[in-house]
């Protein structure tokens, strides 16, 4: 048993501010004030030196760490993210992968060493096959751009199984709804998110009957396409953006880069406003720092630490981790500490389905926990009970 004693206690929705936590084995069993949940003589005992226990953070999309992808080396990379507070991360594969490069990756992730970070990898995140292939970094080498075949289809989501939780699609694509039909086949509980897409409203609004429920960074490789209305008389179109903030029912991720790169601080500020509290995911999409980085300024501001660029210097994710990025959140957009780790705890459980047993500091619930001072950093992880 392990009585977690001083900390300040970061809830969904308030502090507890000399509180208690109690795990039994991997589970949360009693939490509070100071003087009013009994400790166990015999417990272990962790000071938290007044500092804040959260709950373990939710990366639903990171594409690899330490320099590696998850699809080559999944361990090696999740262990950058684990070390930083991520107890739960969605390995992502990229439209730019092959049929053999999807398959590989699916492998090495069955085989990996199921210790604690072997653990924190809950299952996929597909930044594709199917999206619009005008759309993201290095979209020029996507490798699914053809008609959706479906003979191919089957043998990729049938290799999947139950192994991926998040489908990206590109709602506009010939041939989609099969598509997302049979996927929800093969794994009920699975959830689809538009991606690199220029797809309108209704588009989108019809595939939720299968489960799409969120937009992938929003406000970055997305685009509105109106053959109709040119470009240059003054009149705004709507599309996946503008979908997603529209409709309650979806999530938007953000990419919180430190100058606001990918997403400019009053548009984060604008997606909170209107998303509200519950239905903001913080995400990293973090990119192996293995891509040349330009020299100089770029979009008008110095290179900052977090961002990620590709050879032709387009950005390409970023090389944060997730505590960064709540760090950025608050930064740029005024939010507390208990809203920052809402969008990258409890946010991305209920968006996956599991938030009976992640995402928050609750009764009954795995004791994923990490501690963490005001800026952020990370000073222990605690993994189902077990201090790391």
């Amino acid at each position: 048993m392990l009585v977690i004693k001083n900390a300040k206690l970061v809830l969904a929705e308030s502090l507890i501010w000399d509180g208690v936590v109690v795990c039994d084995g991997d589970t949360i069993v009693d939490f509070g004030a100071a003087g009013h949940v009994a400790v166990p003589a015999d417990a272990e005992v962790l000071d938290a030196g007044g500092k804040y226990i959260a709950p373990g953070l939710i990366d639903i999309h990171a594409h690899g760490g330490n320099m590696t992808f998850f699809r080559d080396d999944p361990h090696k990379a999740a262990e950058m993210h684990f070390k930083q507070g991520t107890t739960t991360i969605l390995p992502t594969m990229y439209q730019t992968d092959s049929m053999e490069d999807f398959k590989r990756g699916f492998d090495n992730f069955r085989s990996a060493e199921r210790d604690a970070v072997g653990r924190s990898m809950m299952g996929f995140y597909m930044e594709g096959p199917y999206l619009n292939p005008k759309y993201g970094s290095n979209a020029k080498n996507g490798q699914w751009k053809d008609a959706i075949d479906e003979t191919l289809m089957r043998e990729l989501v049938d290799y999947a199984g139950q192994d991926v939780m998040v489908w990206c699609v590109g709602p506009e694509r010939e041939g989609i709804e099969r598509f997302c039909a049979y996927a929800k086949h093969v794994k009920p509980s699975v959830k689809f998110s538009m991606a690199h897409t220029e797809c309108k409203p209704w588009q989108a609004y019809a595939l939720k009957k299968y489960g799409l429920c969120s937009q992938t960074h929003h406000g970055n490789a997305t685009g509105v396409n109106n053959p109709i209305i040119p470009s240059n008389v003054g009149i705004r179109d709507v599309g996946p953006d503008e979908a997603a903030l529209y409709d309650d029912d979806f999530y938007c991720e953000l990419i919180c880069d430190s100058m606001g790169i990918h997403v400019k601080p009053h548009m984060l500020r604008l997606v909170a406003k209107i998303k509200g509290p519950n239905k903001v995911i913080l995400v990293t999409d973090h990119y192996p720092e293995n891509c040349e980085k330009p020299e100089g300024p770029i979009m008008g501001g110095e290179k900052a630490a977090d961002l990620g660029y590709c050879i032709t210097g387009e950005i390409i994710g970023s090389m944060m981790t997730l505590n960064v990025a709540c760090r950025n959140m608050m930064a740029h957009t005024g939010c507390g500490i208990c809203q920052a780790v809402k969008y990258a705890s409890l946010n991305p459980a209920r968006m996956l389905g599991i938030d009976d047993r992640y995402g928050s500091i609750e009764k009954g619930k795995i004791a994923n926990l990490i501690l963490i001072d005001d800026m952020f950093h990370v000073e222990k992880v605690i993994f189902e009970g077990q201090v790391q």
